[in-house]
Order: structure tokens, then sequence, then C-alpha cells
């Protein structure tokens, strides 16, 4: 039995055939937040694993701009650029890339920390040796937003955060007949809904009410298992008068404690310094809508930066803001300024990205028509690489939308080509691309170099489903199989696993073999809870 909202909210109650699994709490105290923050167990190959997309905001396209910056900063004086939150490192190795092509003089006087929060991230991302052209130039380092200390004894000239804010939890604020309130969110699952956690052997069926008691309890939960558990989550939203807050806008992810905590380290950093914001959202909030305030990536959510609410604080704290202005809900680039060679600093903003527009080749992909052909597709990539800069065509996140694309139409051979290309470029996290083209060398019964791109799949990204059965499936080829059960075993315990489909394979492959237990155990399953 669900128990009554408190008066002191106004929305409607879930329907009874929920089961509450955490009653009104602000957005940080959320089921949803604390199951996002498990994604970053997976490490690097979190990116990989939750199909979060990155082009722009770690491309050379943004990098170009952020070098103008750092040149302007470098004019006179030794430069220390942060990065903060910086995944991989690929943003800040494209930056000295160009500040090293463009601006030599500026690059040798240059010096980038790129950091990470997480100790275990930034071990992972040194020893993908994405900074090794640059050795003398930059190292990595621990450093987490939350402590200004750390960020300050550095006194770096330039702030970097690309793709930060959004990752961090907001406080949901409205503003209604001029009294501002916070949102509080409940959590349910549906009374019908059930899971498989591959994660063990037999694989064990979760039903609602184990789900909920996982989630209550805050028992451990792996990532791929808590990727199957968001897509049941069900939130919802009611509302509590606060005091003290003030605001213009009528509905906003507010952040306002973070940019003061930002503005406070900027006013510890040299004199002339700033702060490069990178993210997607809205640079009017009144246009944000409850339904856009949140972008979901698998176990990975990202809730939209509210950039008029970042220059407001900015200005209280005396500061000068710069804007590169997208579409509202796209993305933005925001420069928080201190120092009396403001306008030396704008120039070189307004000559770093004027002009510039955010994944281009993807807004073009969007205007397709739902019943496009491959031909309509492959007039549009014709026409993209034709007519856009390298620069912007050959980020990651394009070549690799392109594979995947090509991929859905059943054309093996262009989705190959193009993930050729991506391995080429970015080996550090090509490893869905690496098992695009491990299948096609299947195919073509290449089980060597298959085997190879596989292994290197699941280097980069453990728990990427399809490596883990393509490894399956070269071992099947050759009749090898114990080491076939080690890899579905494997690839039950990802998150995009067809568990009763892996099952009945299992039972129909081994069951004339030595291993005729699991084959019998697979059966068994089977009868129990069905295909």
């Amino acid at each position: 039995m669900i128990e009554p909202v408190y008066t002191s909210y106004r929305l409607c109650l879930m329907k009874p055939e929920h089961i509450l699994v955490q009653g009104p709490v602000s957005r940080g105290e959320s089921v949803r937040t604390r199951l996002a923050q498990l994604a970053w167990r997976e490490g690097i190959s979190a990116f990989v694993t939750n199909n979060v997309p990155f082009s722009f905001s770690s491309g050379r396209l943004l990098a170009g701009g952020l070098a103008h910056l750092i040149d302007a900063l470098a004019e006179h004086d030794d430069v220390t650029v942060m990065e903060l939150g910086a995944g991989i490192g690929y943003l800040s190795a494209f930056s000295l890339d160009a500040l090293r092509d463009r601006f030599p003089e500026a690059y040798e006087r240059s010096t980038f920390l790129v950091s990470d929060g997480e100790p275990s991230l930034v071990e992972a991302a040194e020893s993908r040796g994405v900074l090794r052209d640059h050795r003398e130039r930059s190292q990595f380092t621990i450093a987490d937003l939350r402590d200004a200390s750390c960020i300050v004894s550095h006194q770096p000239r330039l702030l970097i955060l690309s793709y930060l804010l959004d990752a961090i939890p907001p406080v949901h604020v409205a503003k209604s007949e001029g009294v501002m309130e916070t949102a509080r969110v409940a959590t349910y699952v549906p009374e019908d809904c059930s899971v498989f956690d591959g994660g063990s052997w037999p694989p064990v069926l979760m039903r609602a009410e184990d789900i909920a008691h996982v989630l209550q309890n805050k028992e451990n939960v792996s990532p791929p298992l808590g990727r199957k558990l968001v897509s049941l989550l069900v939130e919802e939203w009611s509302w509590v008068e606060e005091q003290g807050l003030t605001s213009g806008s009528t509905l906003l992810n507010s952040r306002r404690q973070t940019i003061h905590d930002l503005c406070r380290i900027l006013g510890q950093m040299p004199e002339e310094s700033g702060i490069a914001i990178t993210d997607f959202g809205y640079v009017d909030s009144c246009a944000m809508d409850l339904s856009e305030m949140m972008t979901e990536y698998g176990l990975c959510a990202f809730w939209a930066v509210a950039f008029d609410e970042i220059v407001e604080v900015a200005d209280r704290h005396g500061f000068e803001t710069y804007l590169h202005r997208g579409d509202e809900g796209q993305t933005h680039t925001l420069l928080i300024y201190s120092g009396s060679r403001g306008n030396r600093f704008l120039d070189a903003f307004v000559s770093g990205f004027e002009g510039m527009i955010p994944d281009r080749p993807g807004g073009i992909l969007h205007n397709l028509e739902e019943d496009a052909t491959l031909a309509d597709i492959y007039k549009v990539i014709d026409h993209i690489e034709q007519t856009i800069p390298d620069e912007e065509i050959n980020l990651y996140g394009n070549l690799s939308r392109f594979a995947h694309l090509l991929l859905q139409f059943g054309d093996l051979e262009g989705a190959a080509a193009f993930s050729e290309r991506c391995i080429e470029r970015y080996p550090e996290v090509a490893a869905p691309e690496m098992a695009i083209l491990g299948s096609v060398k299947g195919k073509k019964q290449e089980l060597g170099a298959a085997e190879v791109l596989f292994k290197r799949a699941v280097e980069l990204a453990p728990g990427l489903a399809t490596a883990h059965l393509g490894l399956a499936g070269v071992c099947k080829a050759r009749e090898e199989w114990e080491s076939y059960f080690e890899h579905v075993k494997a690839y039950l315990a990802t998150a995009n696993c067809d568990v009763p489909e892996a099952m009945a394979q299992i039972a129909a492959t081994l069951n004339e073999t030595q291993l005729w237990e699991p084959a019998d155990q697979a059966n068994r399953w089977l009868e129990e809870y069905g295909t």
C-alpha cells in the first residue's frame, strides 16, 4: 500500500500497481542518481558500455577554440591549464596538438594537468597513453571539483570543464506564482516488472519485490544489473516551498552552490585567469521543459545546465562572461574571466569560437526521414564528407555514428570501413568498432583476426556484450566448448544480453558435447522461466 504524499507536496498519487522504492527526496539523494554513480565503477569503459556520445565535447573542433584562449593567456607568462573531469584525456591531448601546430610559442609556455576525481579513472586514462606525444607538456593528476584547495594549489590560469557540470545532480527549482519551490523525487517500480540477473550461473530472475528490496536496502548492484534496473524506474515529482531561494526562471536545474564554488576558485587563481565551461543546456532556462531536464545513456544520467544561472552568479562575483551560444537544449561554451585584459581575451574567444557549430554532421543526419533507405544514408554521408571539414567529420562520435548506422541497414562492408577509421584514429576507446570489424572477419572465417579484435575490445570495455558474444562465436566455430561456455557466461553478465535467447543457445550448442551438464542446466532453466 502506497503511503499518501505529505500535504506540503502537490502532485497526484501513483497508481496502486506500483511499488514504492523511495519516498520523496532531493535529486541528489534519489535512486536514479545513486545508480548513475555506479557507472563509473566501470572506469573509462563506462562511456563505451553506456553508449555515451562524445565527439565535439572531447574533439579537435573544441580543442582548436580552446587553443586560442591559451595563446592569449600565454602572451607574457607561462600557463598552467587544468582540465577537470577529463575522462580519457582526449580534449587536453587535442588542445596540445592545436597549440603545437598553430601557436608553437604558447605551446612551449603551457603545462596541462589532466585530472579526474576518481583515482581509478586517472590510472586507467594514463595507461591508455593519450598524452604520450606531449609528455613534456602534460601530466595526469587527481583533482575533484568539490576540493577547491587541490585545484587552487596548482595555480592554473585556465580551468576546462567539458560536459562535467551536467553530470553533477542539480537541485530542481520552480517558480510558481512568485513562490520558489524545490522538487522532491519519489521512485517506484511496476508490480509486474522483472529482470534477469545474468551475473551468476544460472541466471537469477528478479521480480518487482526483489528489485524494490535491493534498491531500498542499497545492496551492492553491479553496473550491468544497474543498467537493467534503470529502465524499470518510475519517478514522481512533487514540490515544496523553500525560503531564501531567488530566481527569475520558471523551471531550472540549479547548481548555484557549485557555481559559487567555481567562482571562489577563480578568485584564488592568478590575476589573469579563466574557466571554460562546455556543456549541453539552456541559455534561457525559462525554455527548459521538465521532460528535457535529464538525458540518459544506459546507466549514466546527465542533467541539462542552466547557463543563465552561471552568468548570474559570475556577475555577482564581479567576473566577466563570454558565451558561444548554440541552439537551446544543445551545446554552449561559456568563458568566465577575471583580470584587466578582458578585451584581449574576448578577441581570442571570438577568434576561436566564431562560426563553430557543435555536431554539425549529427544535425544533418537527424533530418533524415524515418523511411530513409541505405541509398539515402550514403547520399547524406557523401554530402557531409564533401562539405564539412575533416576535423569535424573525423571526430570519434561521428565515425562511430556512421559505422553503426550502416550496420543497422545490414551494410557490413560499409560499417567495417568506418570502424577501421575509428580504430585507426581512436584505438584507446573504439571497442564497439573493433567488435563490428571482428564480426566481419568472423563471417569471412578469418577467425584469428576476429579473435584478436574481440579480445582488444574486451580489454577496452569489459562490459561490451558484442565482444563477448563474438568470442563465443569464434570458440564455437573451433569447437572449443569450455572456452565457448566461459565467453557465453561473460556475455550473460552484460547489460545488453538477451538472457533467454543466450540460455537457449547454450542448451542447443553444448547438448552433444562433454559439457552436457551446463546444457542440462540451461534446459531446466528454460523449462522454469520459458523462452
